[in-house]
Order: structure tokens, then C-alpha cells, then sequence
């Protein structure tokens, strides 16, 4: 009786082990999974990186200045009006794209140190076996949160540099001859 027992033993703690072995197989792969998608999702931040924000930005602001400066009349042209009201809303839209742009780096940063973590824990069998999928499945929310969040600023990105590049070179001549106009005046 004691070897029937003994044996029924074994294989239970056999089988418990095989399954957290294929359990351990299965978070090790969702974590290489992830890796991989970190990967892409950093390959398209730079790919849509903005070089050149700080010039983007000093560029916007230079040009509204020298419009308001030289600007001297008692009605605004309509037509002008939208045109201004719509540059400066892209313009404002420049810092908060740059902040979203340093929170997805970061935060594809961290991931890739917290999965190399989890991943060595998994690996070694260290902290607490049955919290791993949770683990797991924790890491996985926060990286479709990258994923979202990066989606998030490719449009914004687009649409804001799409609506300064249909405003700006006409802006900028109308700026320059205000200017112009302005230096003849005070001859």
C-alpha cells in the first residue's frame, strides 16, 4: 500500500511539475512576443521622430510674433483670420506631441528592463510561481498602452506638421512684407 502511495506521489509532483515547466515555456514565449513588439513599436517612433521640434517650434512662434508686431489695421480679412487661428492651434499642438514622444521612448525603455527582469524570475523559477501569468498578462496591457499611445502620435504628428506646412510659406511671405511695409513706414 505504501508503494501504491508512494507512487501516486511521484506522479502527481511529476505532473505538477510538467505543467509548470509548459507554463514557464508558454510566459517565456509571451515575453519574447513582446520583445518583438517593442521592437516595432520603437522602430516607428523613429521613424516618425520630429528632428527638428525645437527649431519647429521657434520657427511657428518667430512668425506669429512678427505678424502681431506688424500688424496694423482696424478690420481683419476673414480668410486671414481662420488662417492664423488654425496655425496657432497646430502651433500649440507641437509641445504636447514632443511630450507624448519622450513618454512612449521612456516608457518602451522601462518595459524592455522590466521584461528582462521578469523574464531571469520566470527563467530561475524565483518570486511567486502563481503570479506569473499575471505578470505576464500585465505587461502585456502596458505594452498595448504603448501601442495605442504611439498610434496616437503618428496622426497627431501628421496632422499638425501637415497643417503648419500648408500654412507656413504663405504666413511667412505675408509676415515678411508686413515687415517690409512696416521698416519703409518708420524711414
Amino acid at each position: 500500500m505504501k508503494k501504491n502511495q508512494l507512487l501516486i506521489l511521484f506522479a502527481v509532483l511529476s505532473l505538477l511539475f510538467s505543467c509548470s515547466d509548459l507554463q514557464r515555456k508558454e510566459h517565456l514565449a509571451a515575453i519574447k512576443g513582446m520583445r518583438t513588439s517593442l521592437d516595432s513599436l520603437e522602430k516607428v517612433l523613429q521613424d516618425n521622430q520630429i528632428d527638428t521640434l525645437a527649431g519647429l517650434i521657434t520657427a511657428t512662434m518667430s512668425l506669429e510674433l512678427r505678424i502681431k508686431n506688424n500688424y496694423e489695421s482696424d478690420t481683419i480679412n476673414m480668410e486671414f483670420g481662420r488662417k492664423m487661428d488654425a496655425f496657432k492651434r497646430a502651433r500649440k499642438r507641437l509641445k504636447p506631441i514632443g511630450a507624448v514622444y519622450s513618454n512612449v521612448r521612456v516608457g518602451i525603455l522601462e518595459e524592455r528592463d522590466i521584461l528582462k527582469k521578469l523574464e531571469t524570475d520566470i527563467s530561475n523559477g524565483n518570486g511567486n510561481r502563481r503570479k506569473y501569468a499575471e505578470y505576464v498578462d500585465f505587461e502585456l496591457r502596458k505594452i498595448d498602452q504603448l501601442r495605442k499611445l504611439l498610434a496616437s502620435y503618428v496622426v497627431e504628428k501628421e496632422d499638425a506638421l501637415a497643417e503648419i506646412d500648408r500654412l507656413y510659406p504663405e504666413l511667412n511671405a505675408y509676415s515678411l512684407e508686413l515687415l517690409a511695409n512696416k521698416n519703409k513706414r518708420t524711414k
